[in-house]
């Protein structure tokens, strides 16, 4: 065999094995564990989800008339001489008042303006109020809707009834169905209010529908009954009065 036959009878051959030693080494670069600036890094995992903090259900008192978490029902009443020791512009408790008027601001930014209808009543104003309508409507369904002297959230301080700037479904329960109600119903709890009574909820509060009534108890609370759609009592794990007990649990 000529020089000439055997150069080109061999290259293919040696052709063919640098294409392998070329595609070997390849592979073991891109090996896990080469090190190789070009090989893409795997995505670092993401982080483990951290627990919803649980709140502290001793944190406030539930049985004090000054506390942020006082309960007040038609089973549980507050002392006759009990008023608030400060009040804001809008004439509840300070520090509601303070969360209230970030409320309002952030309502009228989202163009749903809202104003106060009523704040803090005293025992006195209750007795006025109530008697007036059972005088209009009887007793039996008064108690649907409003409550007896000292049975008020209004007197805590810690309440308000909200309404629509242009009076609109002002203490009625369309007022649930403006766009006022609807953004108040989904954005109340990120300033520490709760809409007290909901709808369908009579047989744990012992009150009507009030998408207008809110009540003061902080962020962290209003946020985990916001997202459990539970009532202060179910929270609190209290009995359910849905009338008035011979013997009222008084509150301190």
């Amino acid at each position: 065999m000529t020089r000439r036959r055997m150069t080109k009878s061999v290259l293919p051959i040696i052709i063919l094995l640098v294409v392998v030693v070329w595609l070997f080494f390849d592979h073991r670069a891109g090996a896990p564990g080469a090190n190789n600036s070009s090989t893409t890094k795997p995505k670092a995992k993401p982080a483990a989800t951290q627990p919803a903090k649980q709140i502290n259900q001793q944190q406030y008192s539930i049985n004090q008339a000054s506390s942020l978490w006082v309960v007040v029902n038609k089973g549980r009443v507050l002392p006759a001489s009990y008023v608030p020791a400060s009040f804001g512009p809008h004439g509840i408790r300070s520090d509601a008042d303070a969360a209230l008027t970030k409320l309002l601001a952030a309502a009228s930014k989202a163009g749903v303006g809202m104003k106060v209808a009523s704040g803090y009543r005293s025992y006195s104003y209750q007795v006025s109020t109530y008697n007036g309508y059972v005088s209009r409507d009887g007793q039996a369904k008064a108690d649907t809707y409003s409550a007896r002297p000292g049975h008020s959230e209004h007197q805590t301080g810690l309440a308000a009834d909200l309404a629509p700037i242009d009076n609109r479904c002002t203490l009625d329960q369309c007022f649930g169905q403006t766009a006022e109600g609807k953004w108040l119903a989904t954005n109340a709890h990120n300033y520490g209010f709760i809409i007290r009574y909901q709808k369908n909820t009579q047989n744990l509060t012992g009150y009507e529908y009030e998408p207008w009534h809110v009540r003061y108890v902080g962020t962290a609370l209003a946020t985990q009954l916001y997202k459990s759609g539970q009532t202060l009592e179910q929270y609190f794990h209290l009995p359910i009065y849905t009338s008035y007990p011979k013997n009222s649990y008084q509150l301190k």
